[in-house]
């Protein structure tokens, strides 16, 4: 009876995702995204390239609510020691790699929104990749982001469309 029970399961899960989309897997779905989040530290080059093996690209960010929901997934997967600390936040996609002070998303999507801590971007000493900044009295400004050296060691989010 128990194996009838978990094939019924899997046909219900099939057919969910036949009609409504579905993420692969290690991957979460959350709105019309599927997001997989390491929290395994990497540099930024090494985060890309995890998360184009896995068919996806590192999260792009293109107005409030795409940071919001990013941010509240980031903040549901972290150990709640770390909601407020800097060296804590995720790779996102954005870079000036290409053309300093030129930004743009590895995922080749425009640049059409951008969140940045006051001060920021600031190139200090190279830096050329970019992170939430994780700083501040509360959720909107730890959304707000920092230009950090691409070689800086952080976890990182990858998002993909759902498989329809």
């Amino acid at each position: 009876m128990n194996s009838n029970f978990t094939i019924s399961l899997f046909l219900l899960a099939a057919i969910a995702c036949l009609s409504e989309g579905c993420c692969p897997e290690r991957f979460m779905q959350f709105g019309d995204w599927c997001f997989h989040y390491n929290s395994d530290k990497v540099n930024w080059h090494d985060a890309r390239h995890a998360c184009e093996r896995l068919g996806a690209h590192l999260v792009s960010i293109h107005s409030l609510e795409d940071s919001r929901e990013v941010y509240v997934l980031w903040k549901s997967l972290a150990d709640e020691s770390h909601t407020n600390d800097v060296d804590r936040s995720f790779w996102i996609g954005l870079h000036d790699l290409s053309n300093e002070n030129f930004f743009e998303w590895s995922d080749g999507t425009p640049l059409n929104y951008s969140l940045w801590y006051p001060g920021e971007p600031n190139d200090s000493h190279g830096e050329d990749c970019v992170a939430p900044y994780n700083h501040g009295s509360n959720d909107s400004a730890r959304q707000k982001w920092h230009d950090y050296g691409c070689e800086h060691r952080l976890p990182y989010f990858c998002r993909r469309s759902v498989i329809s």
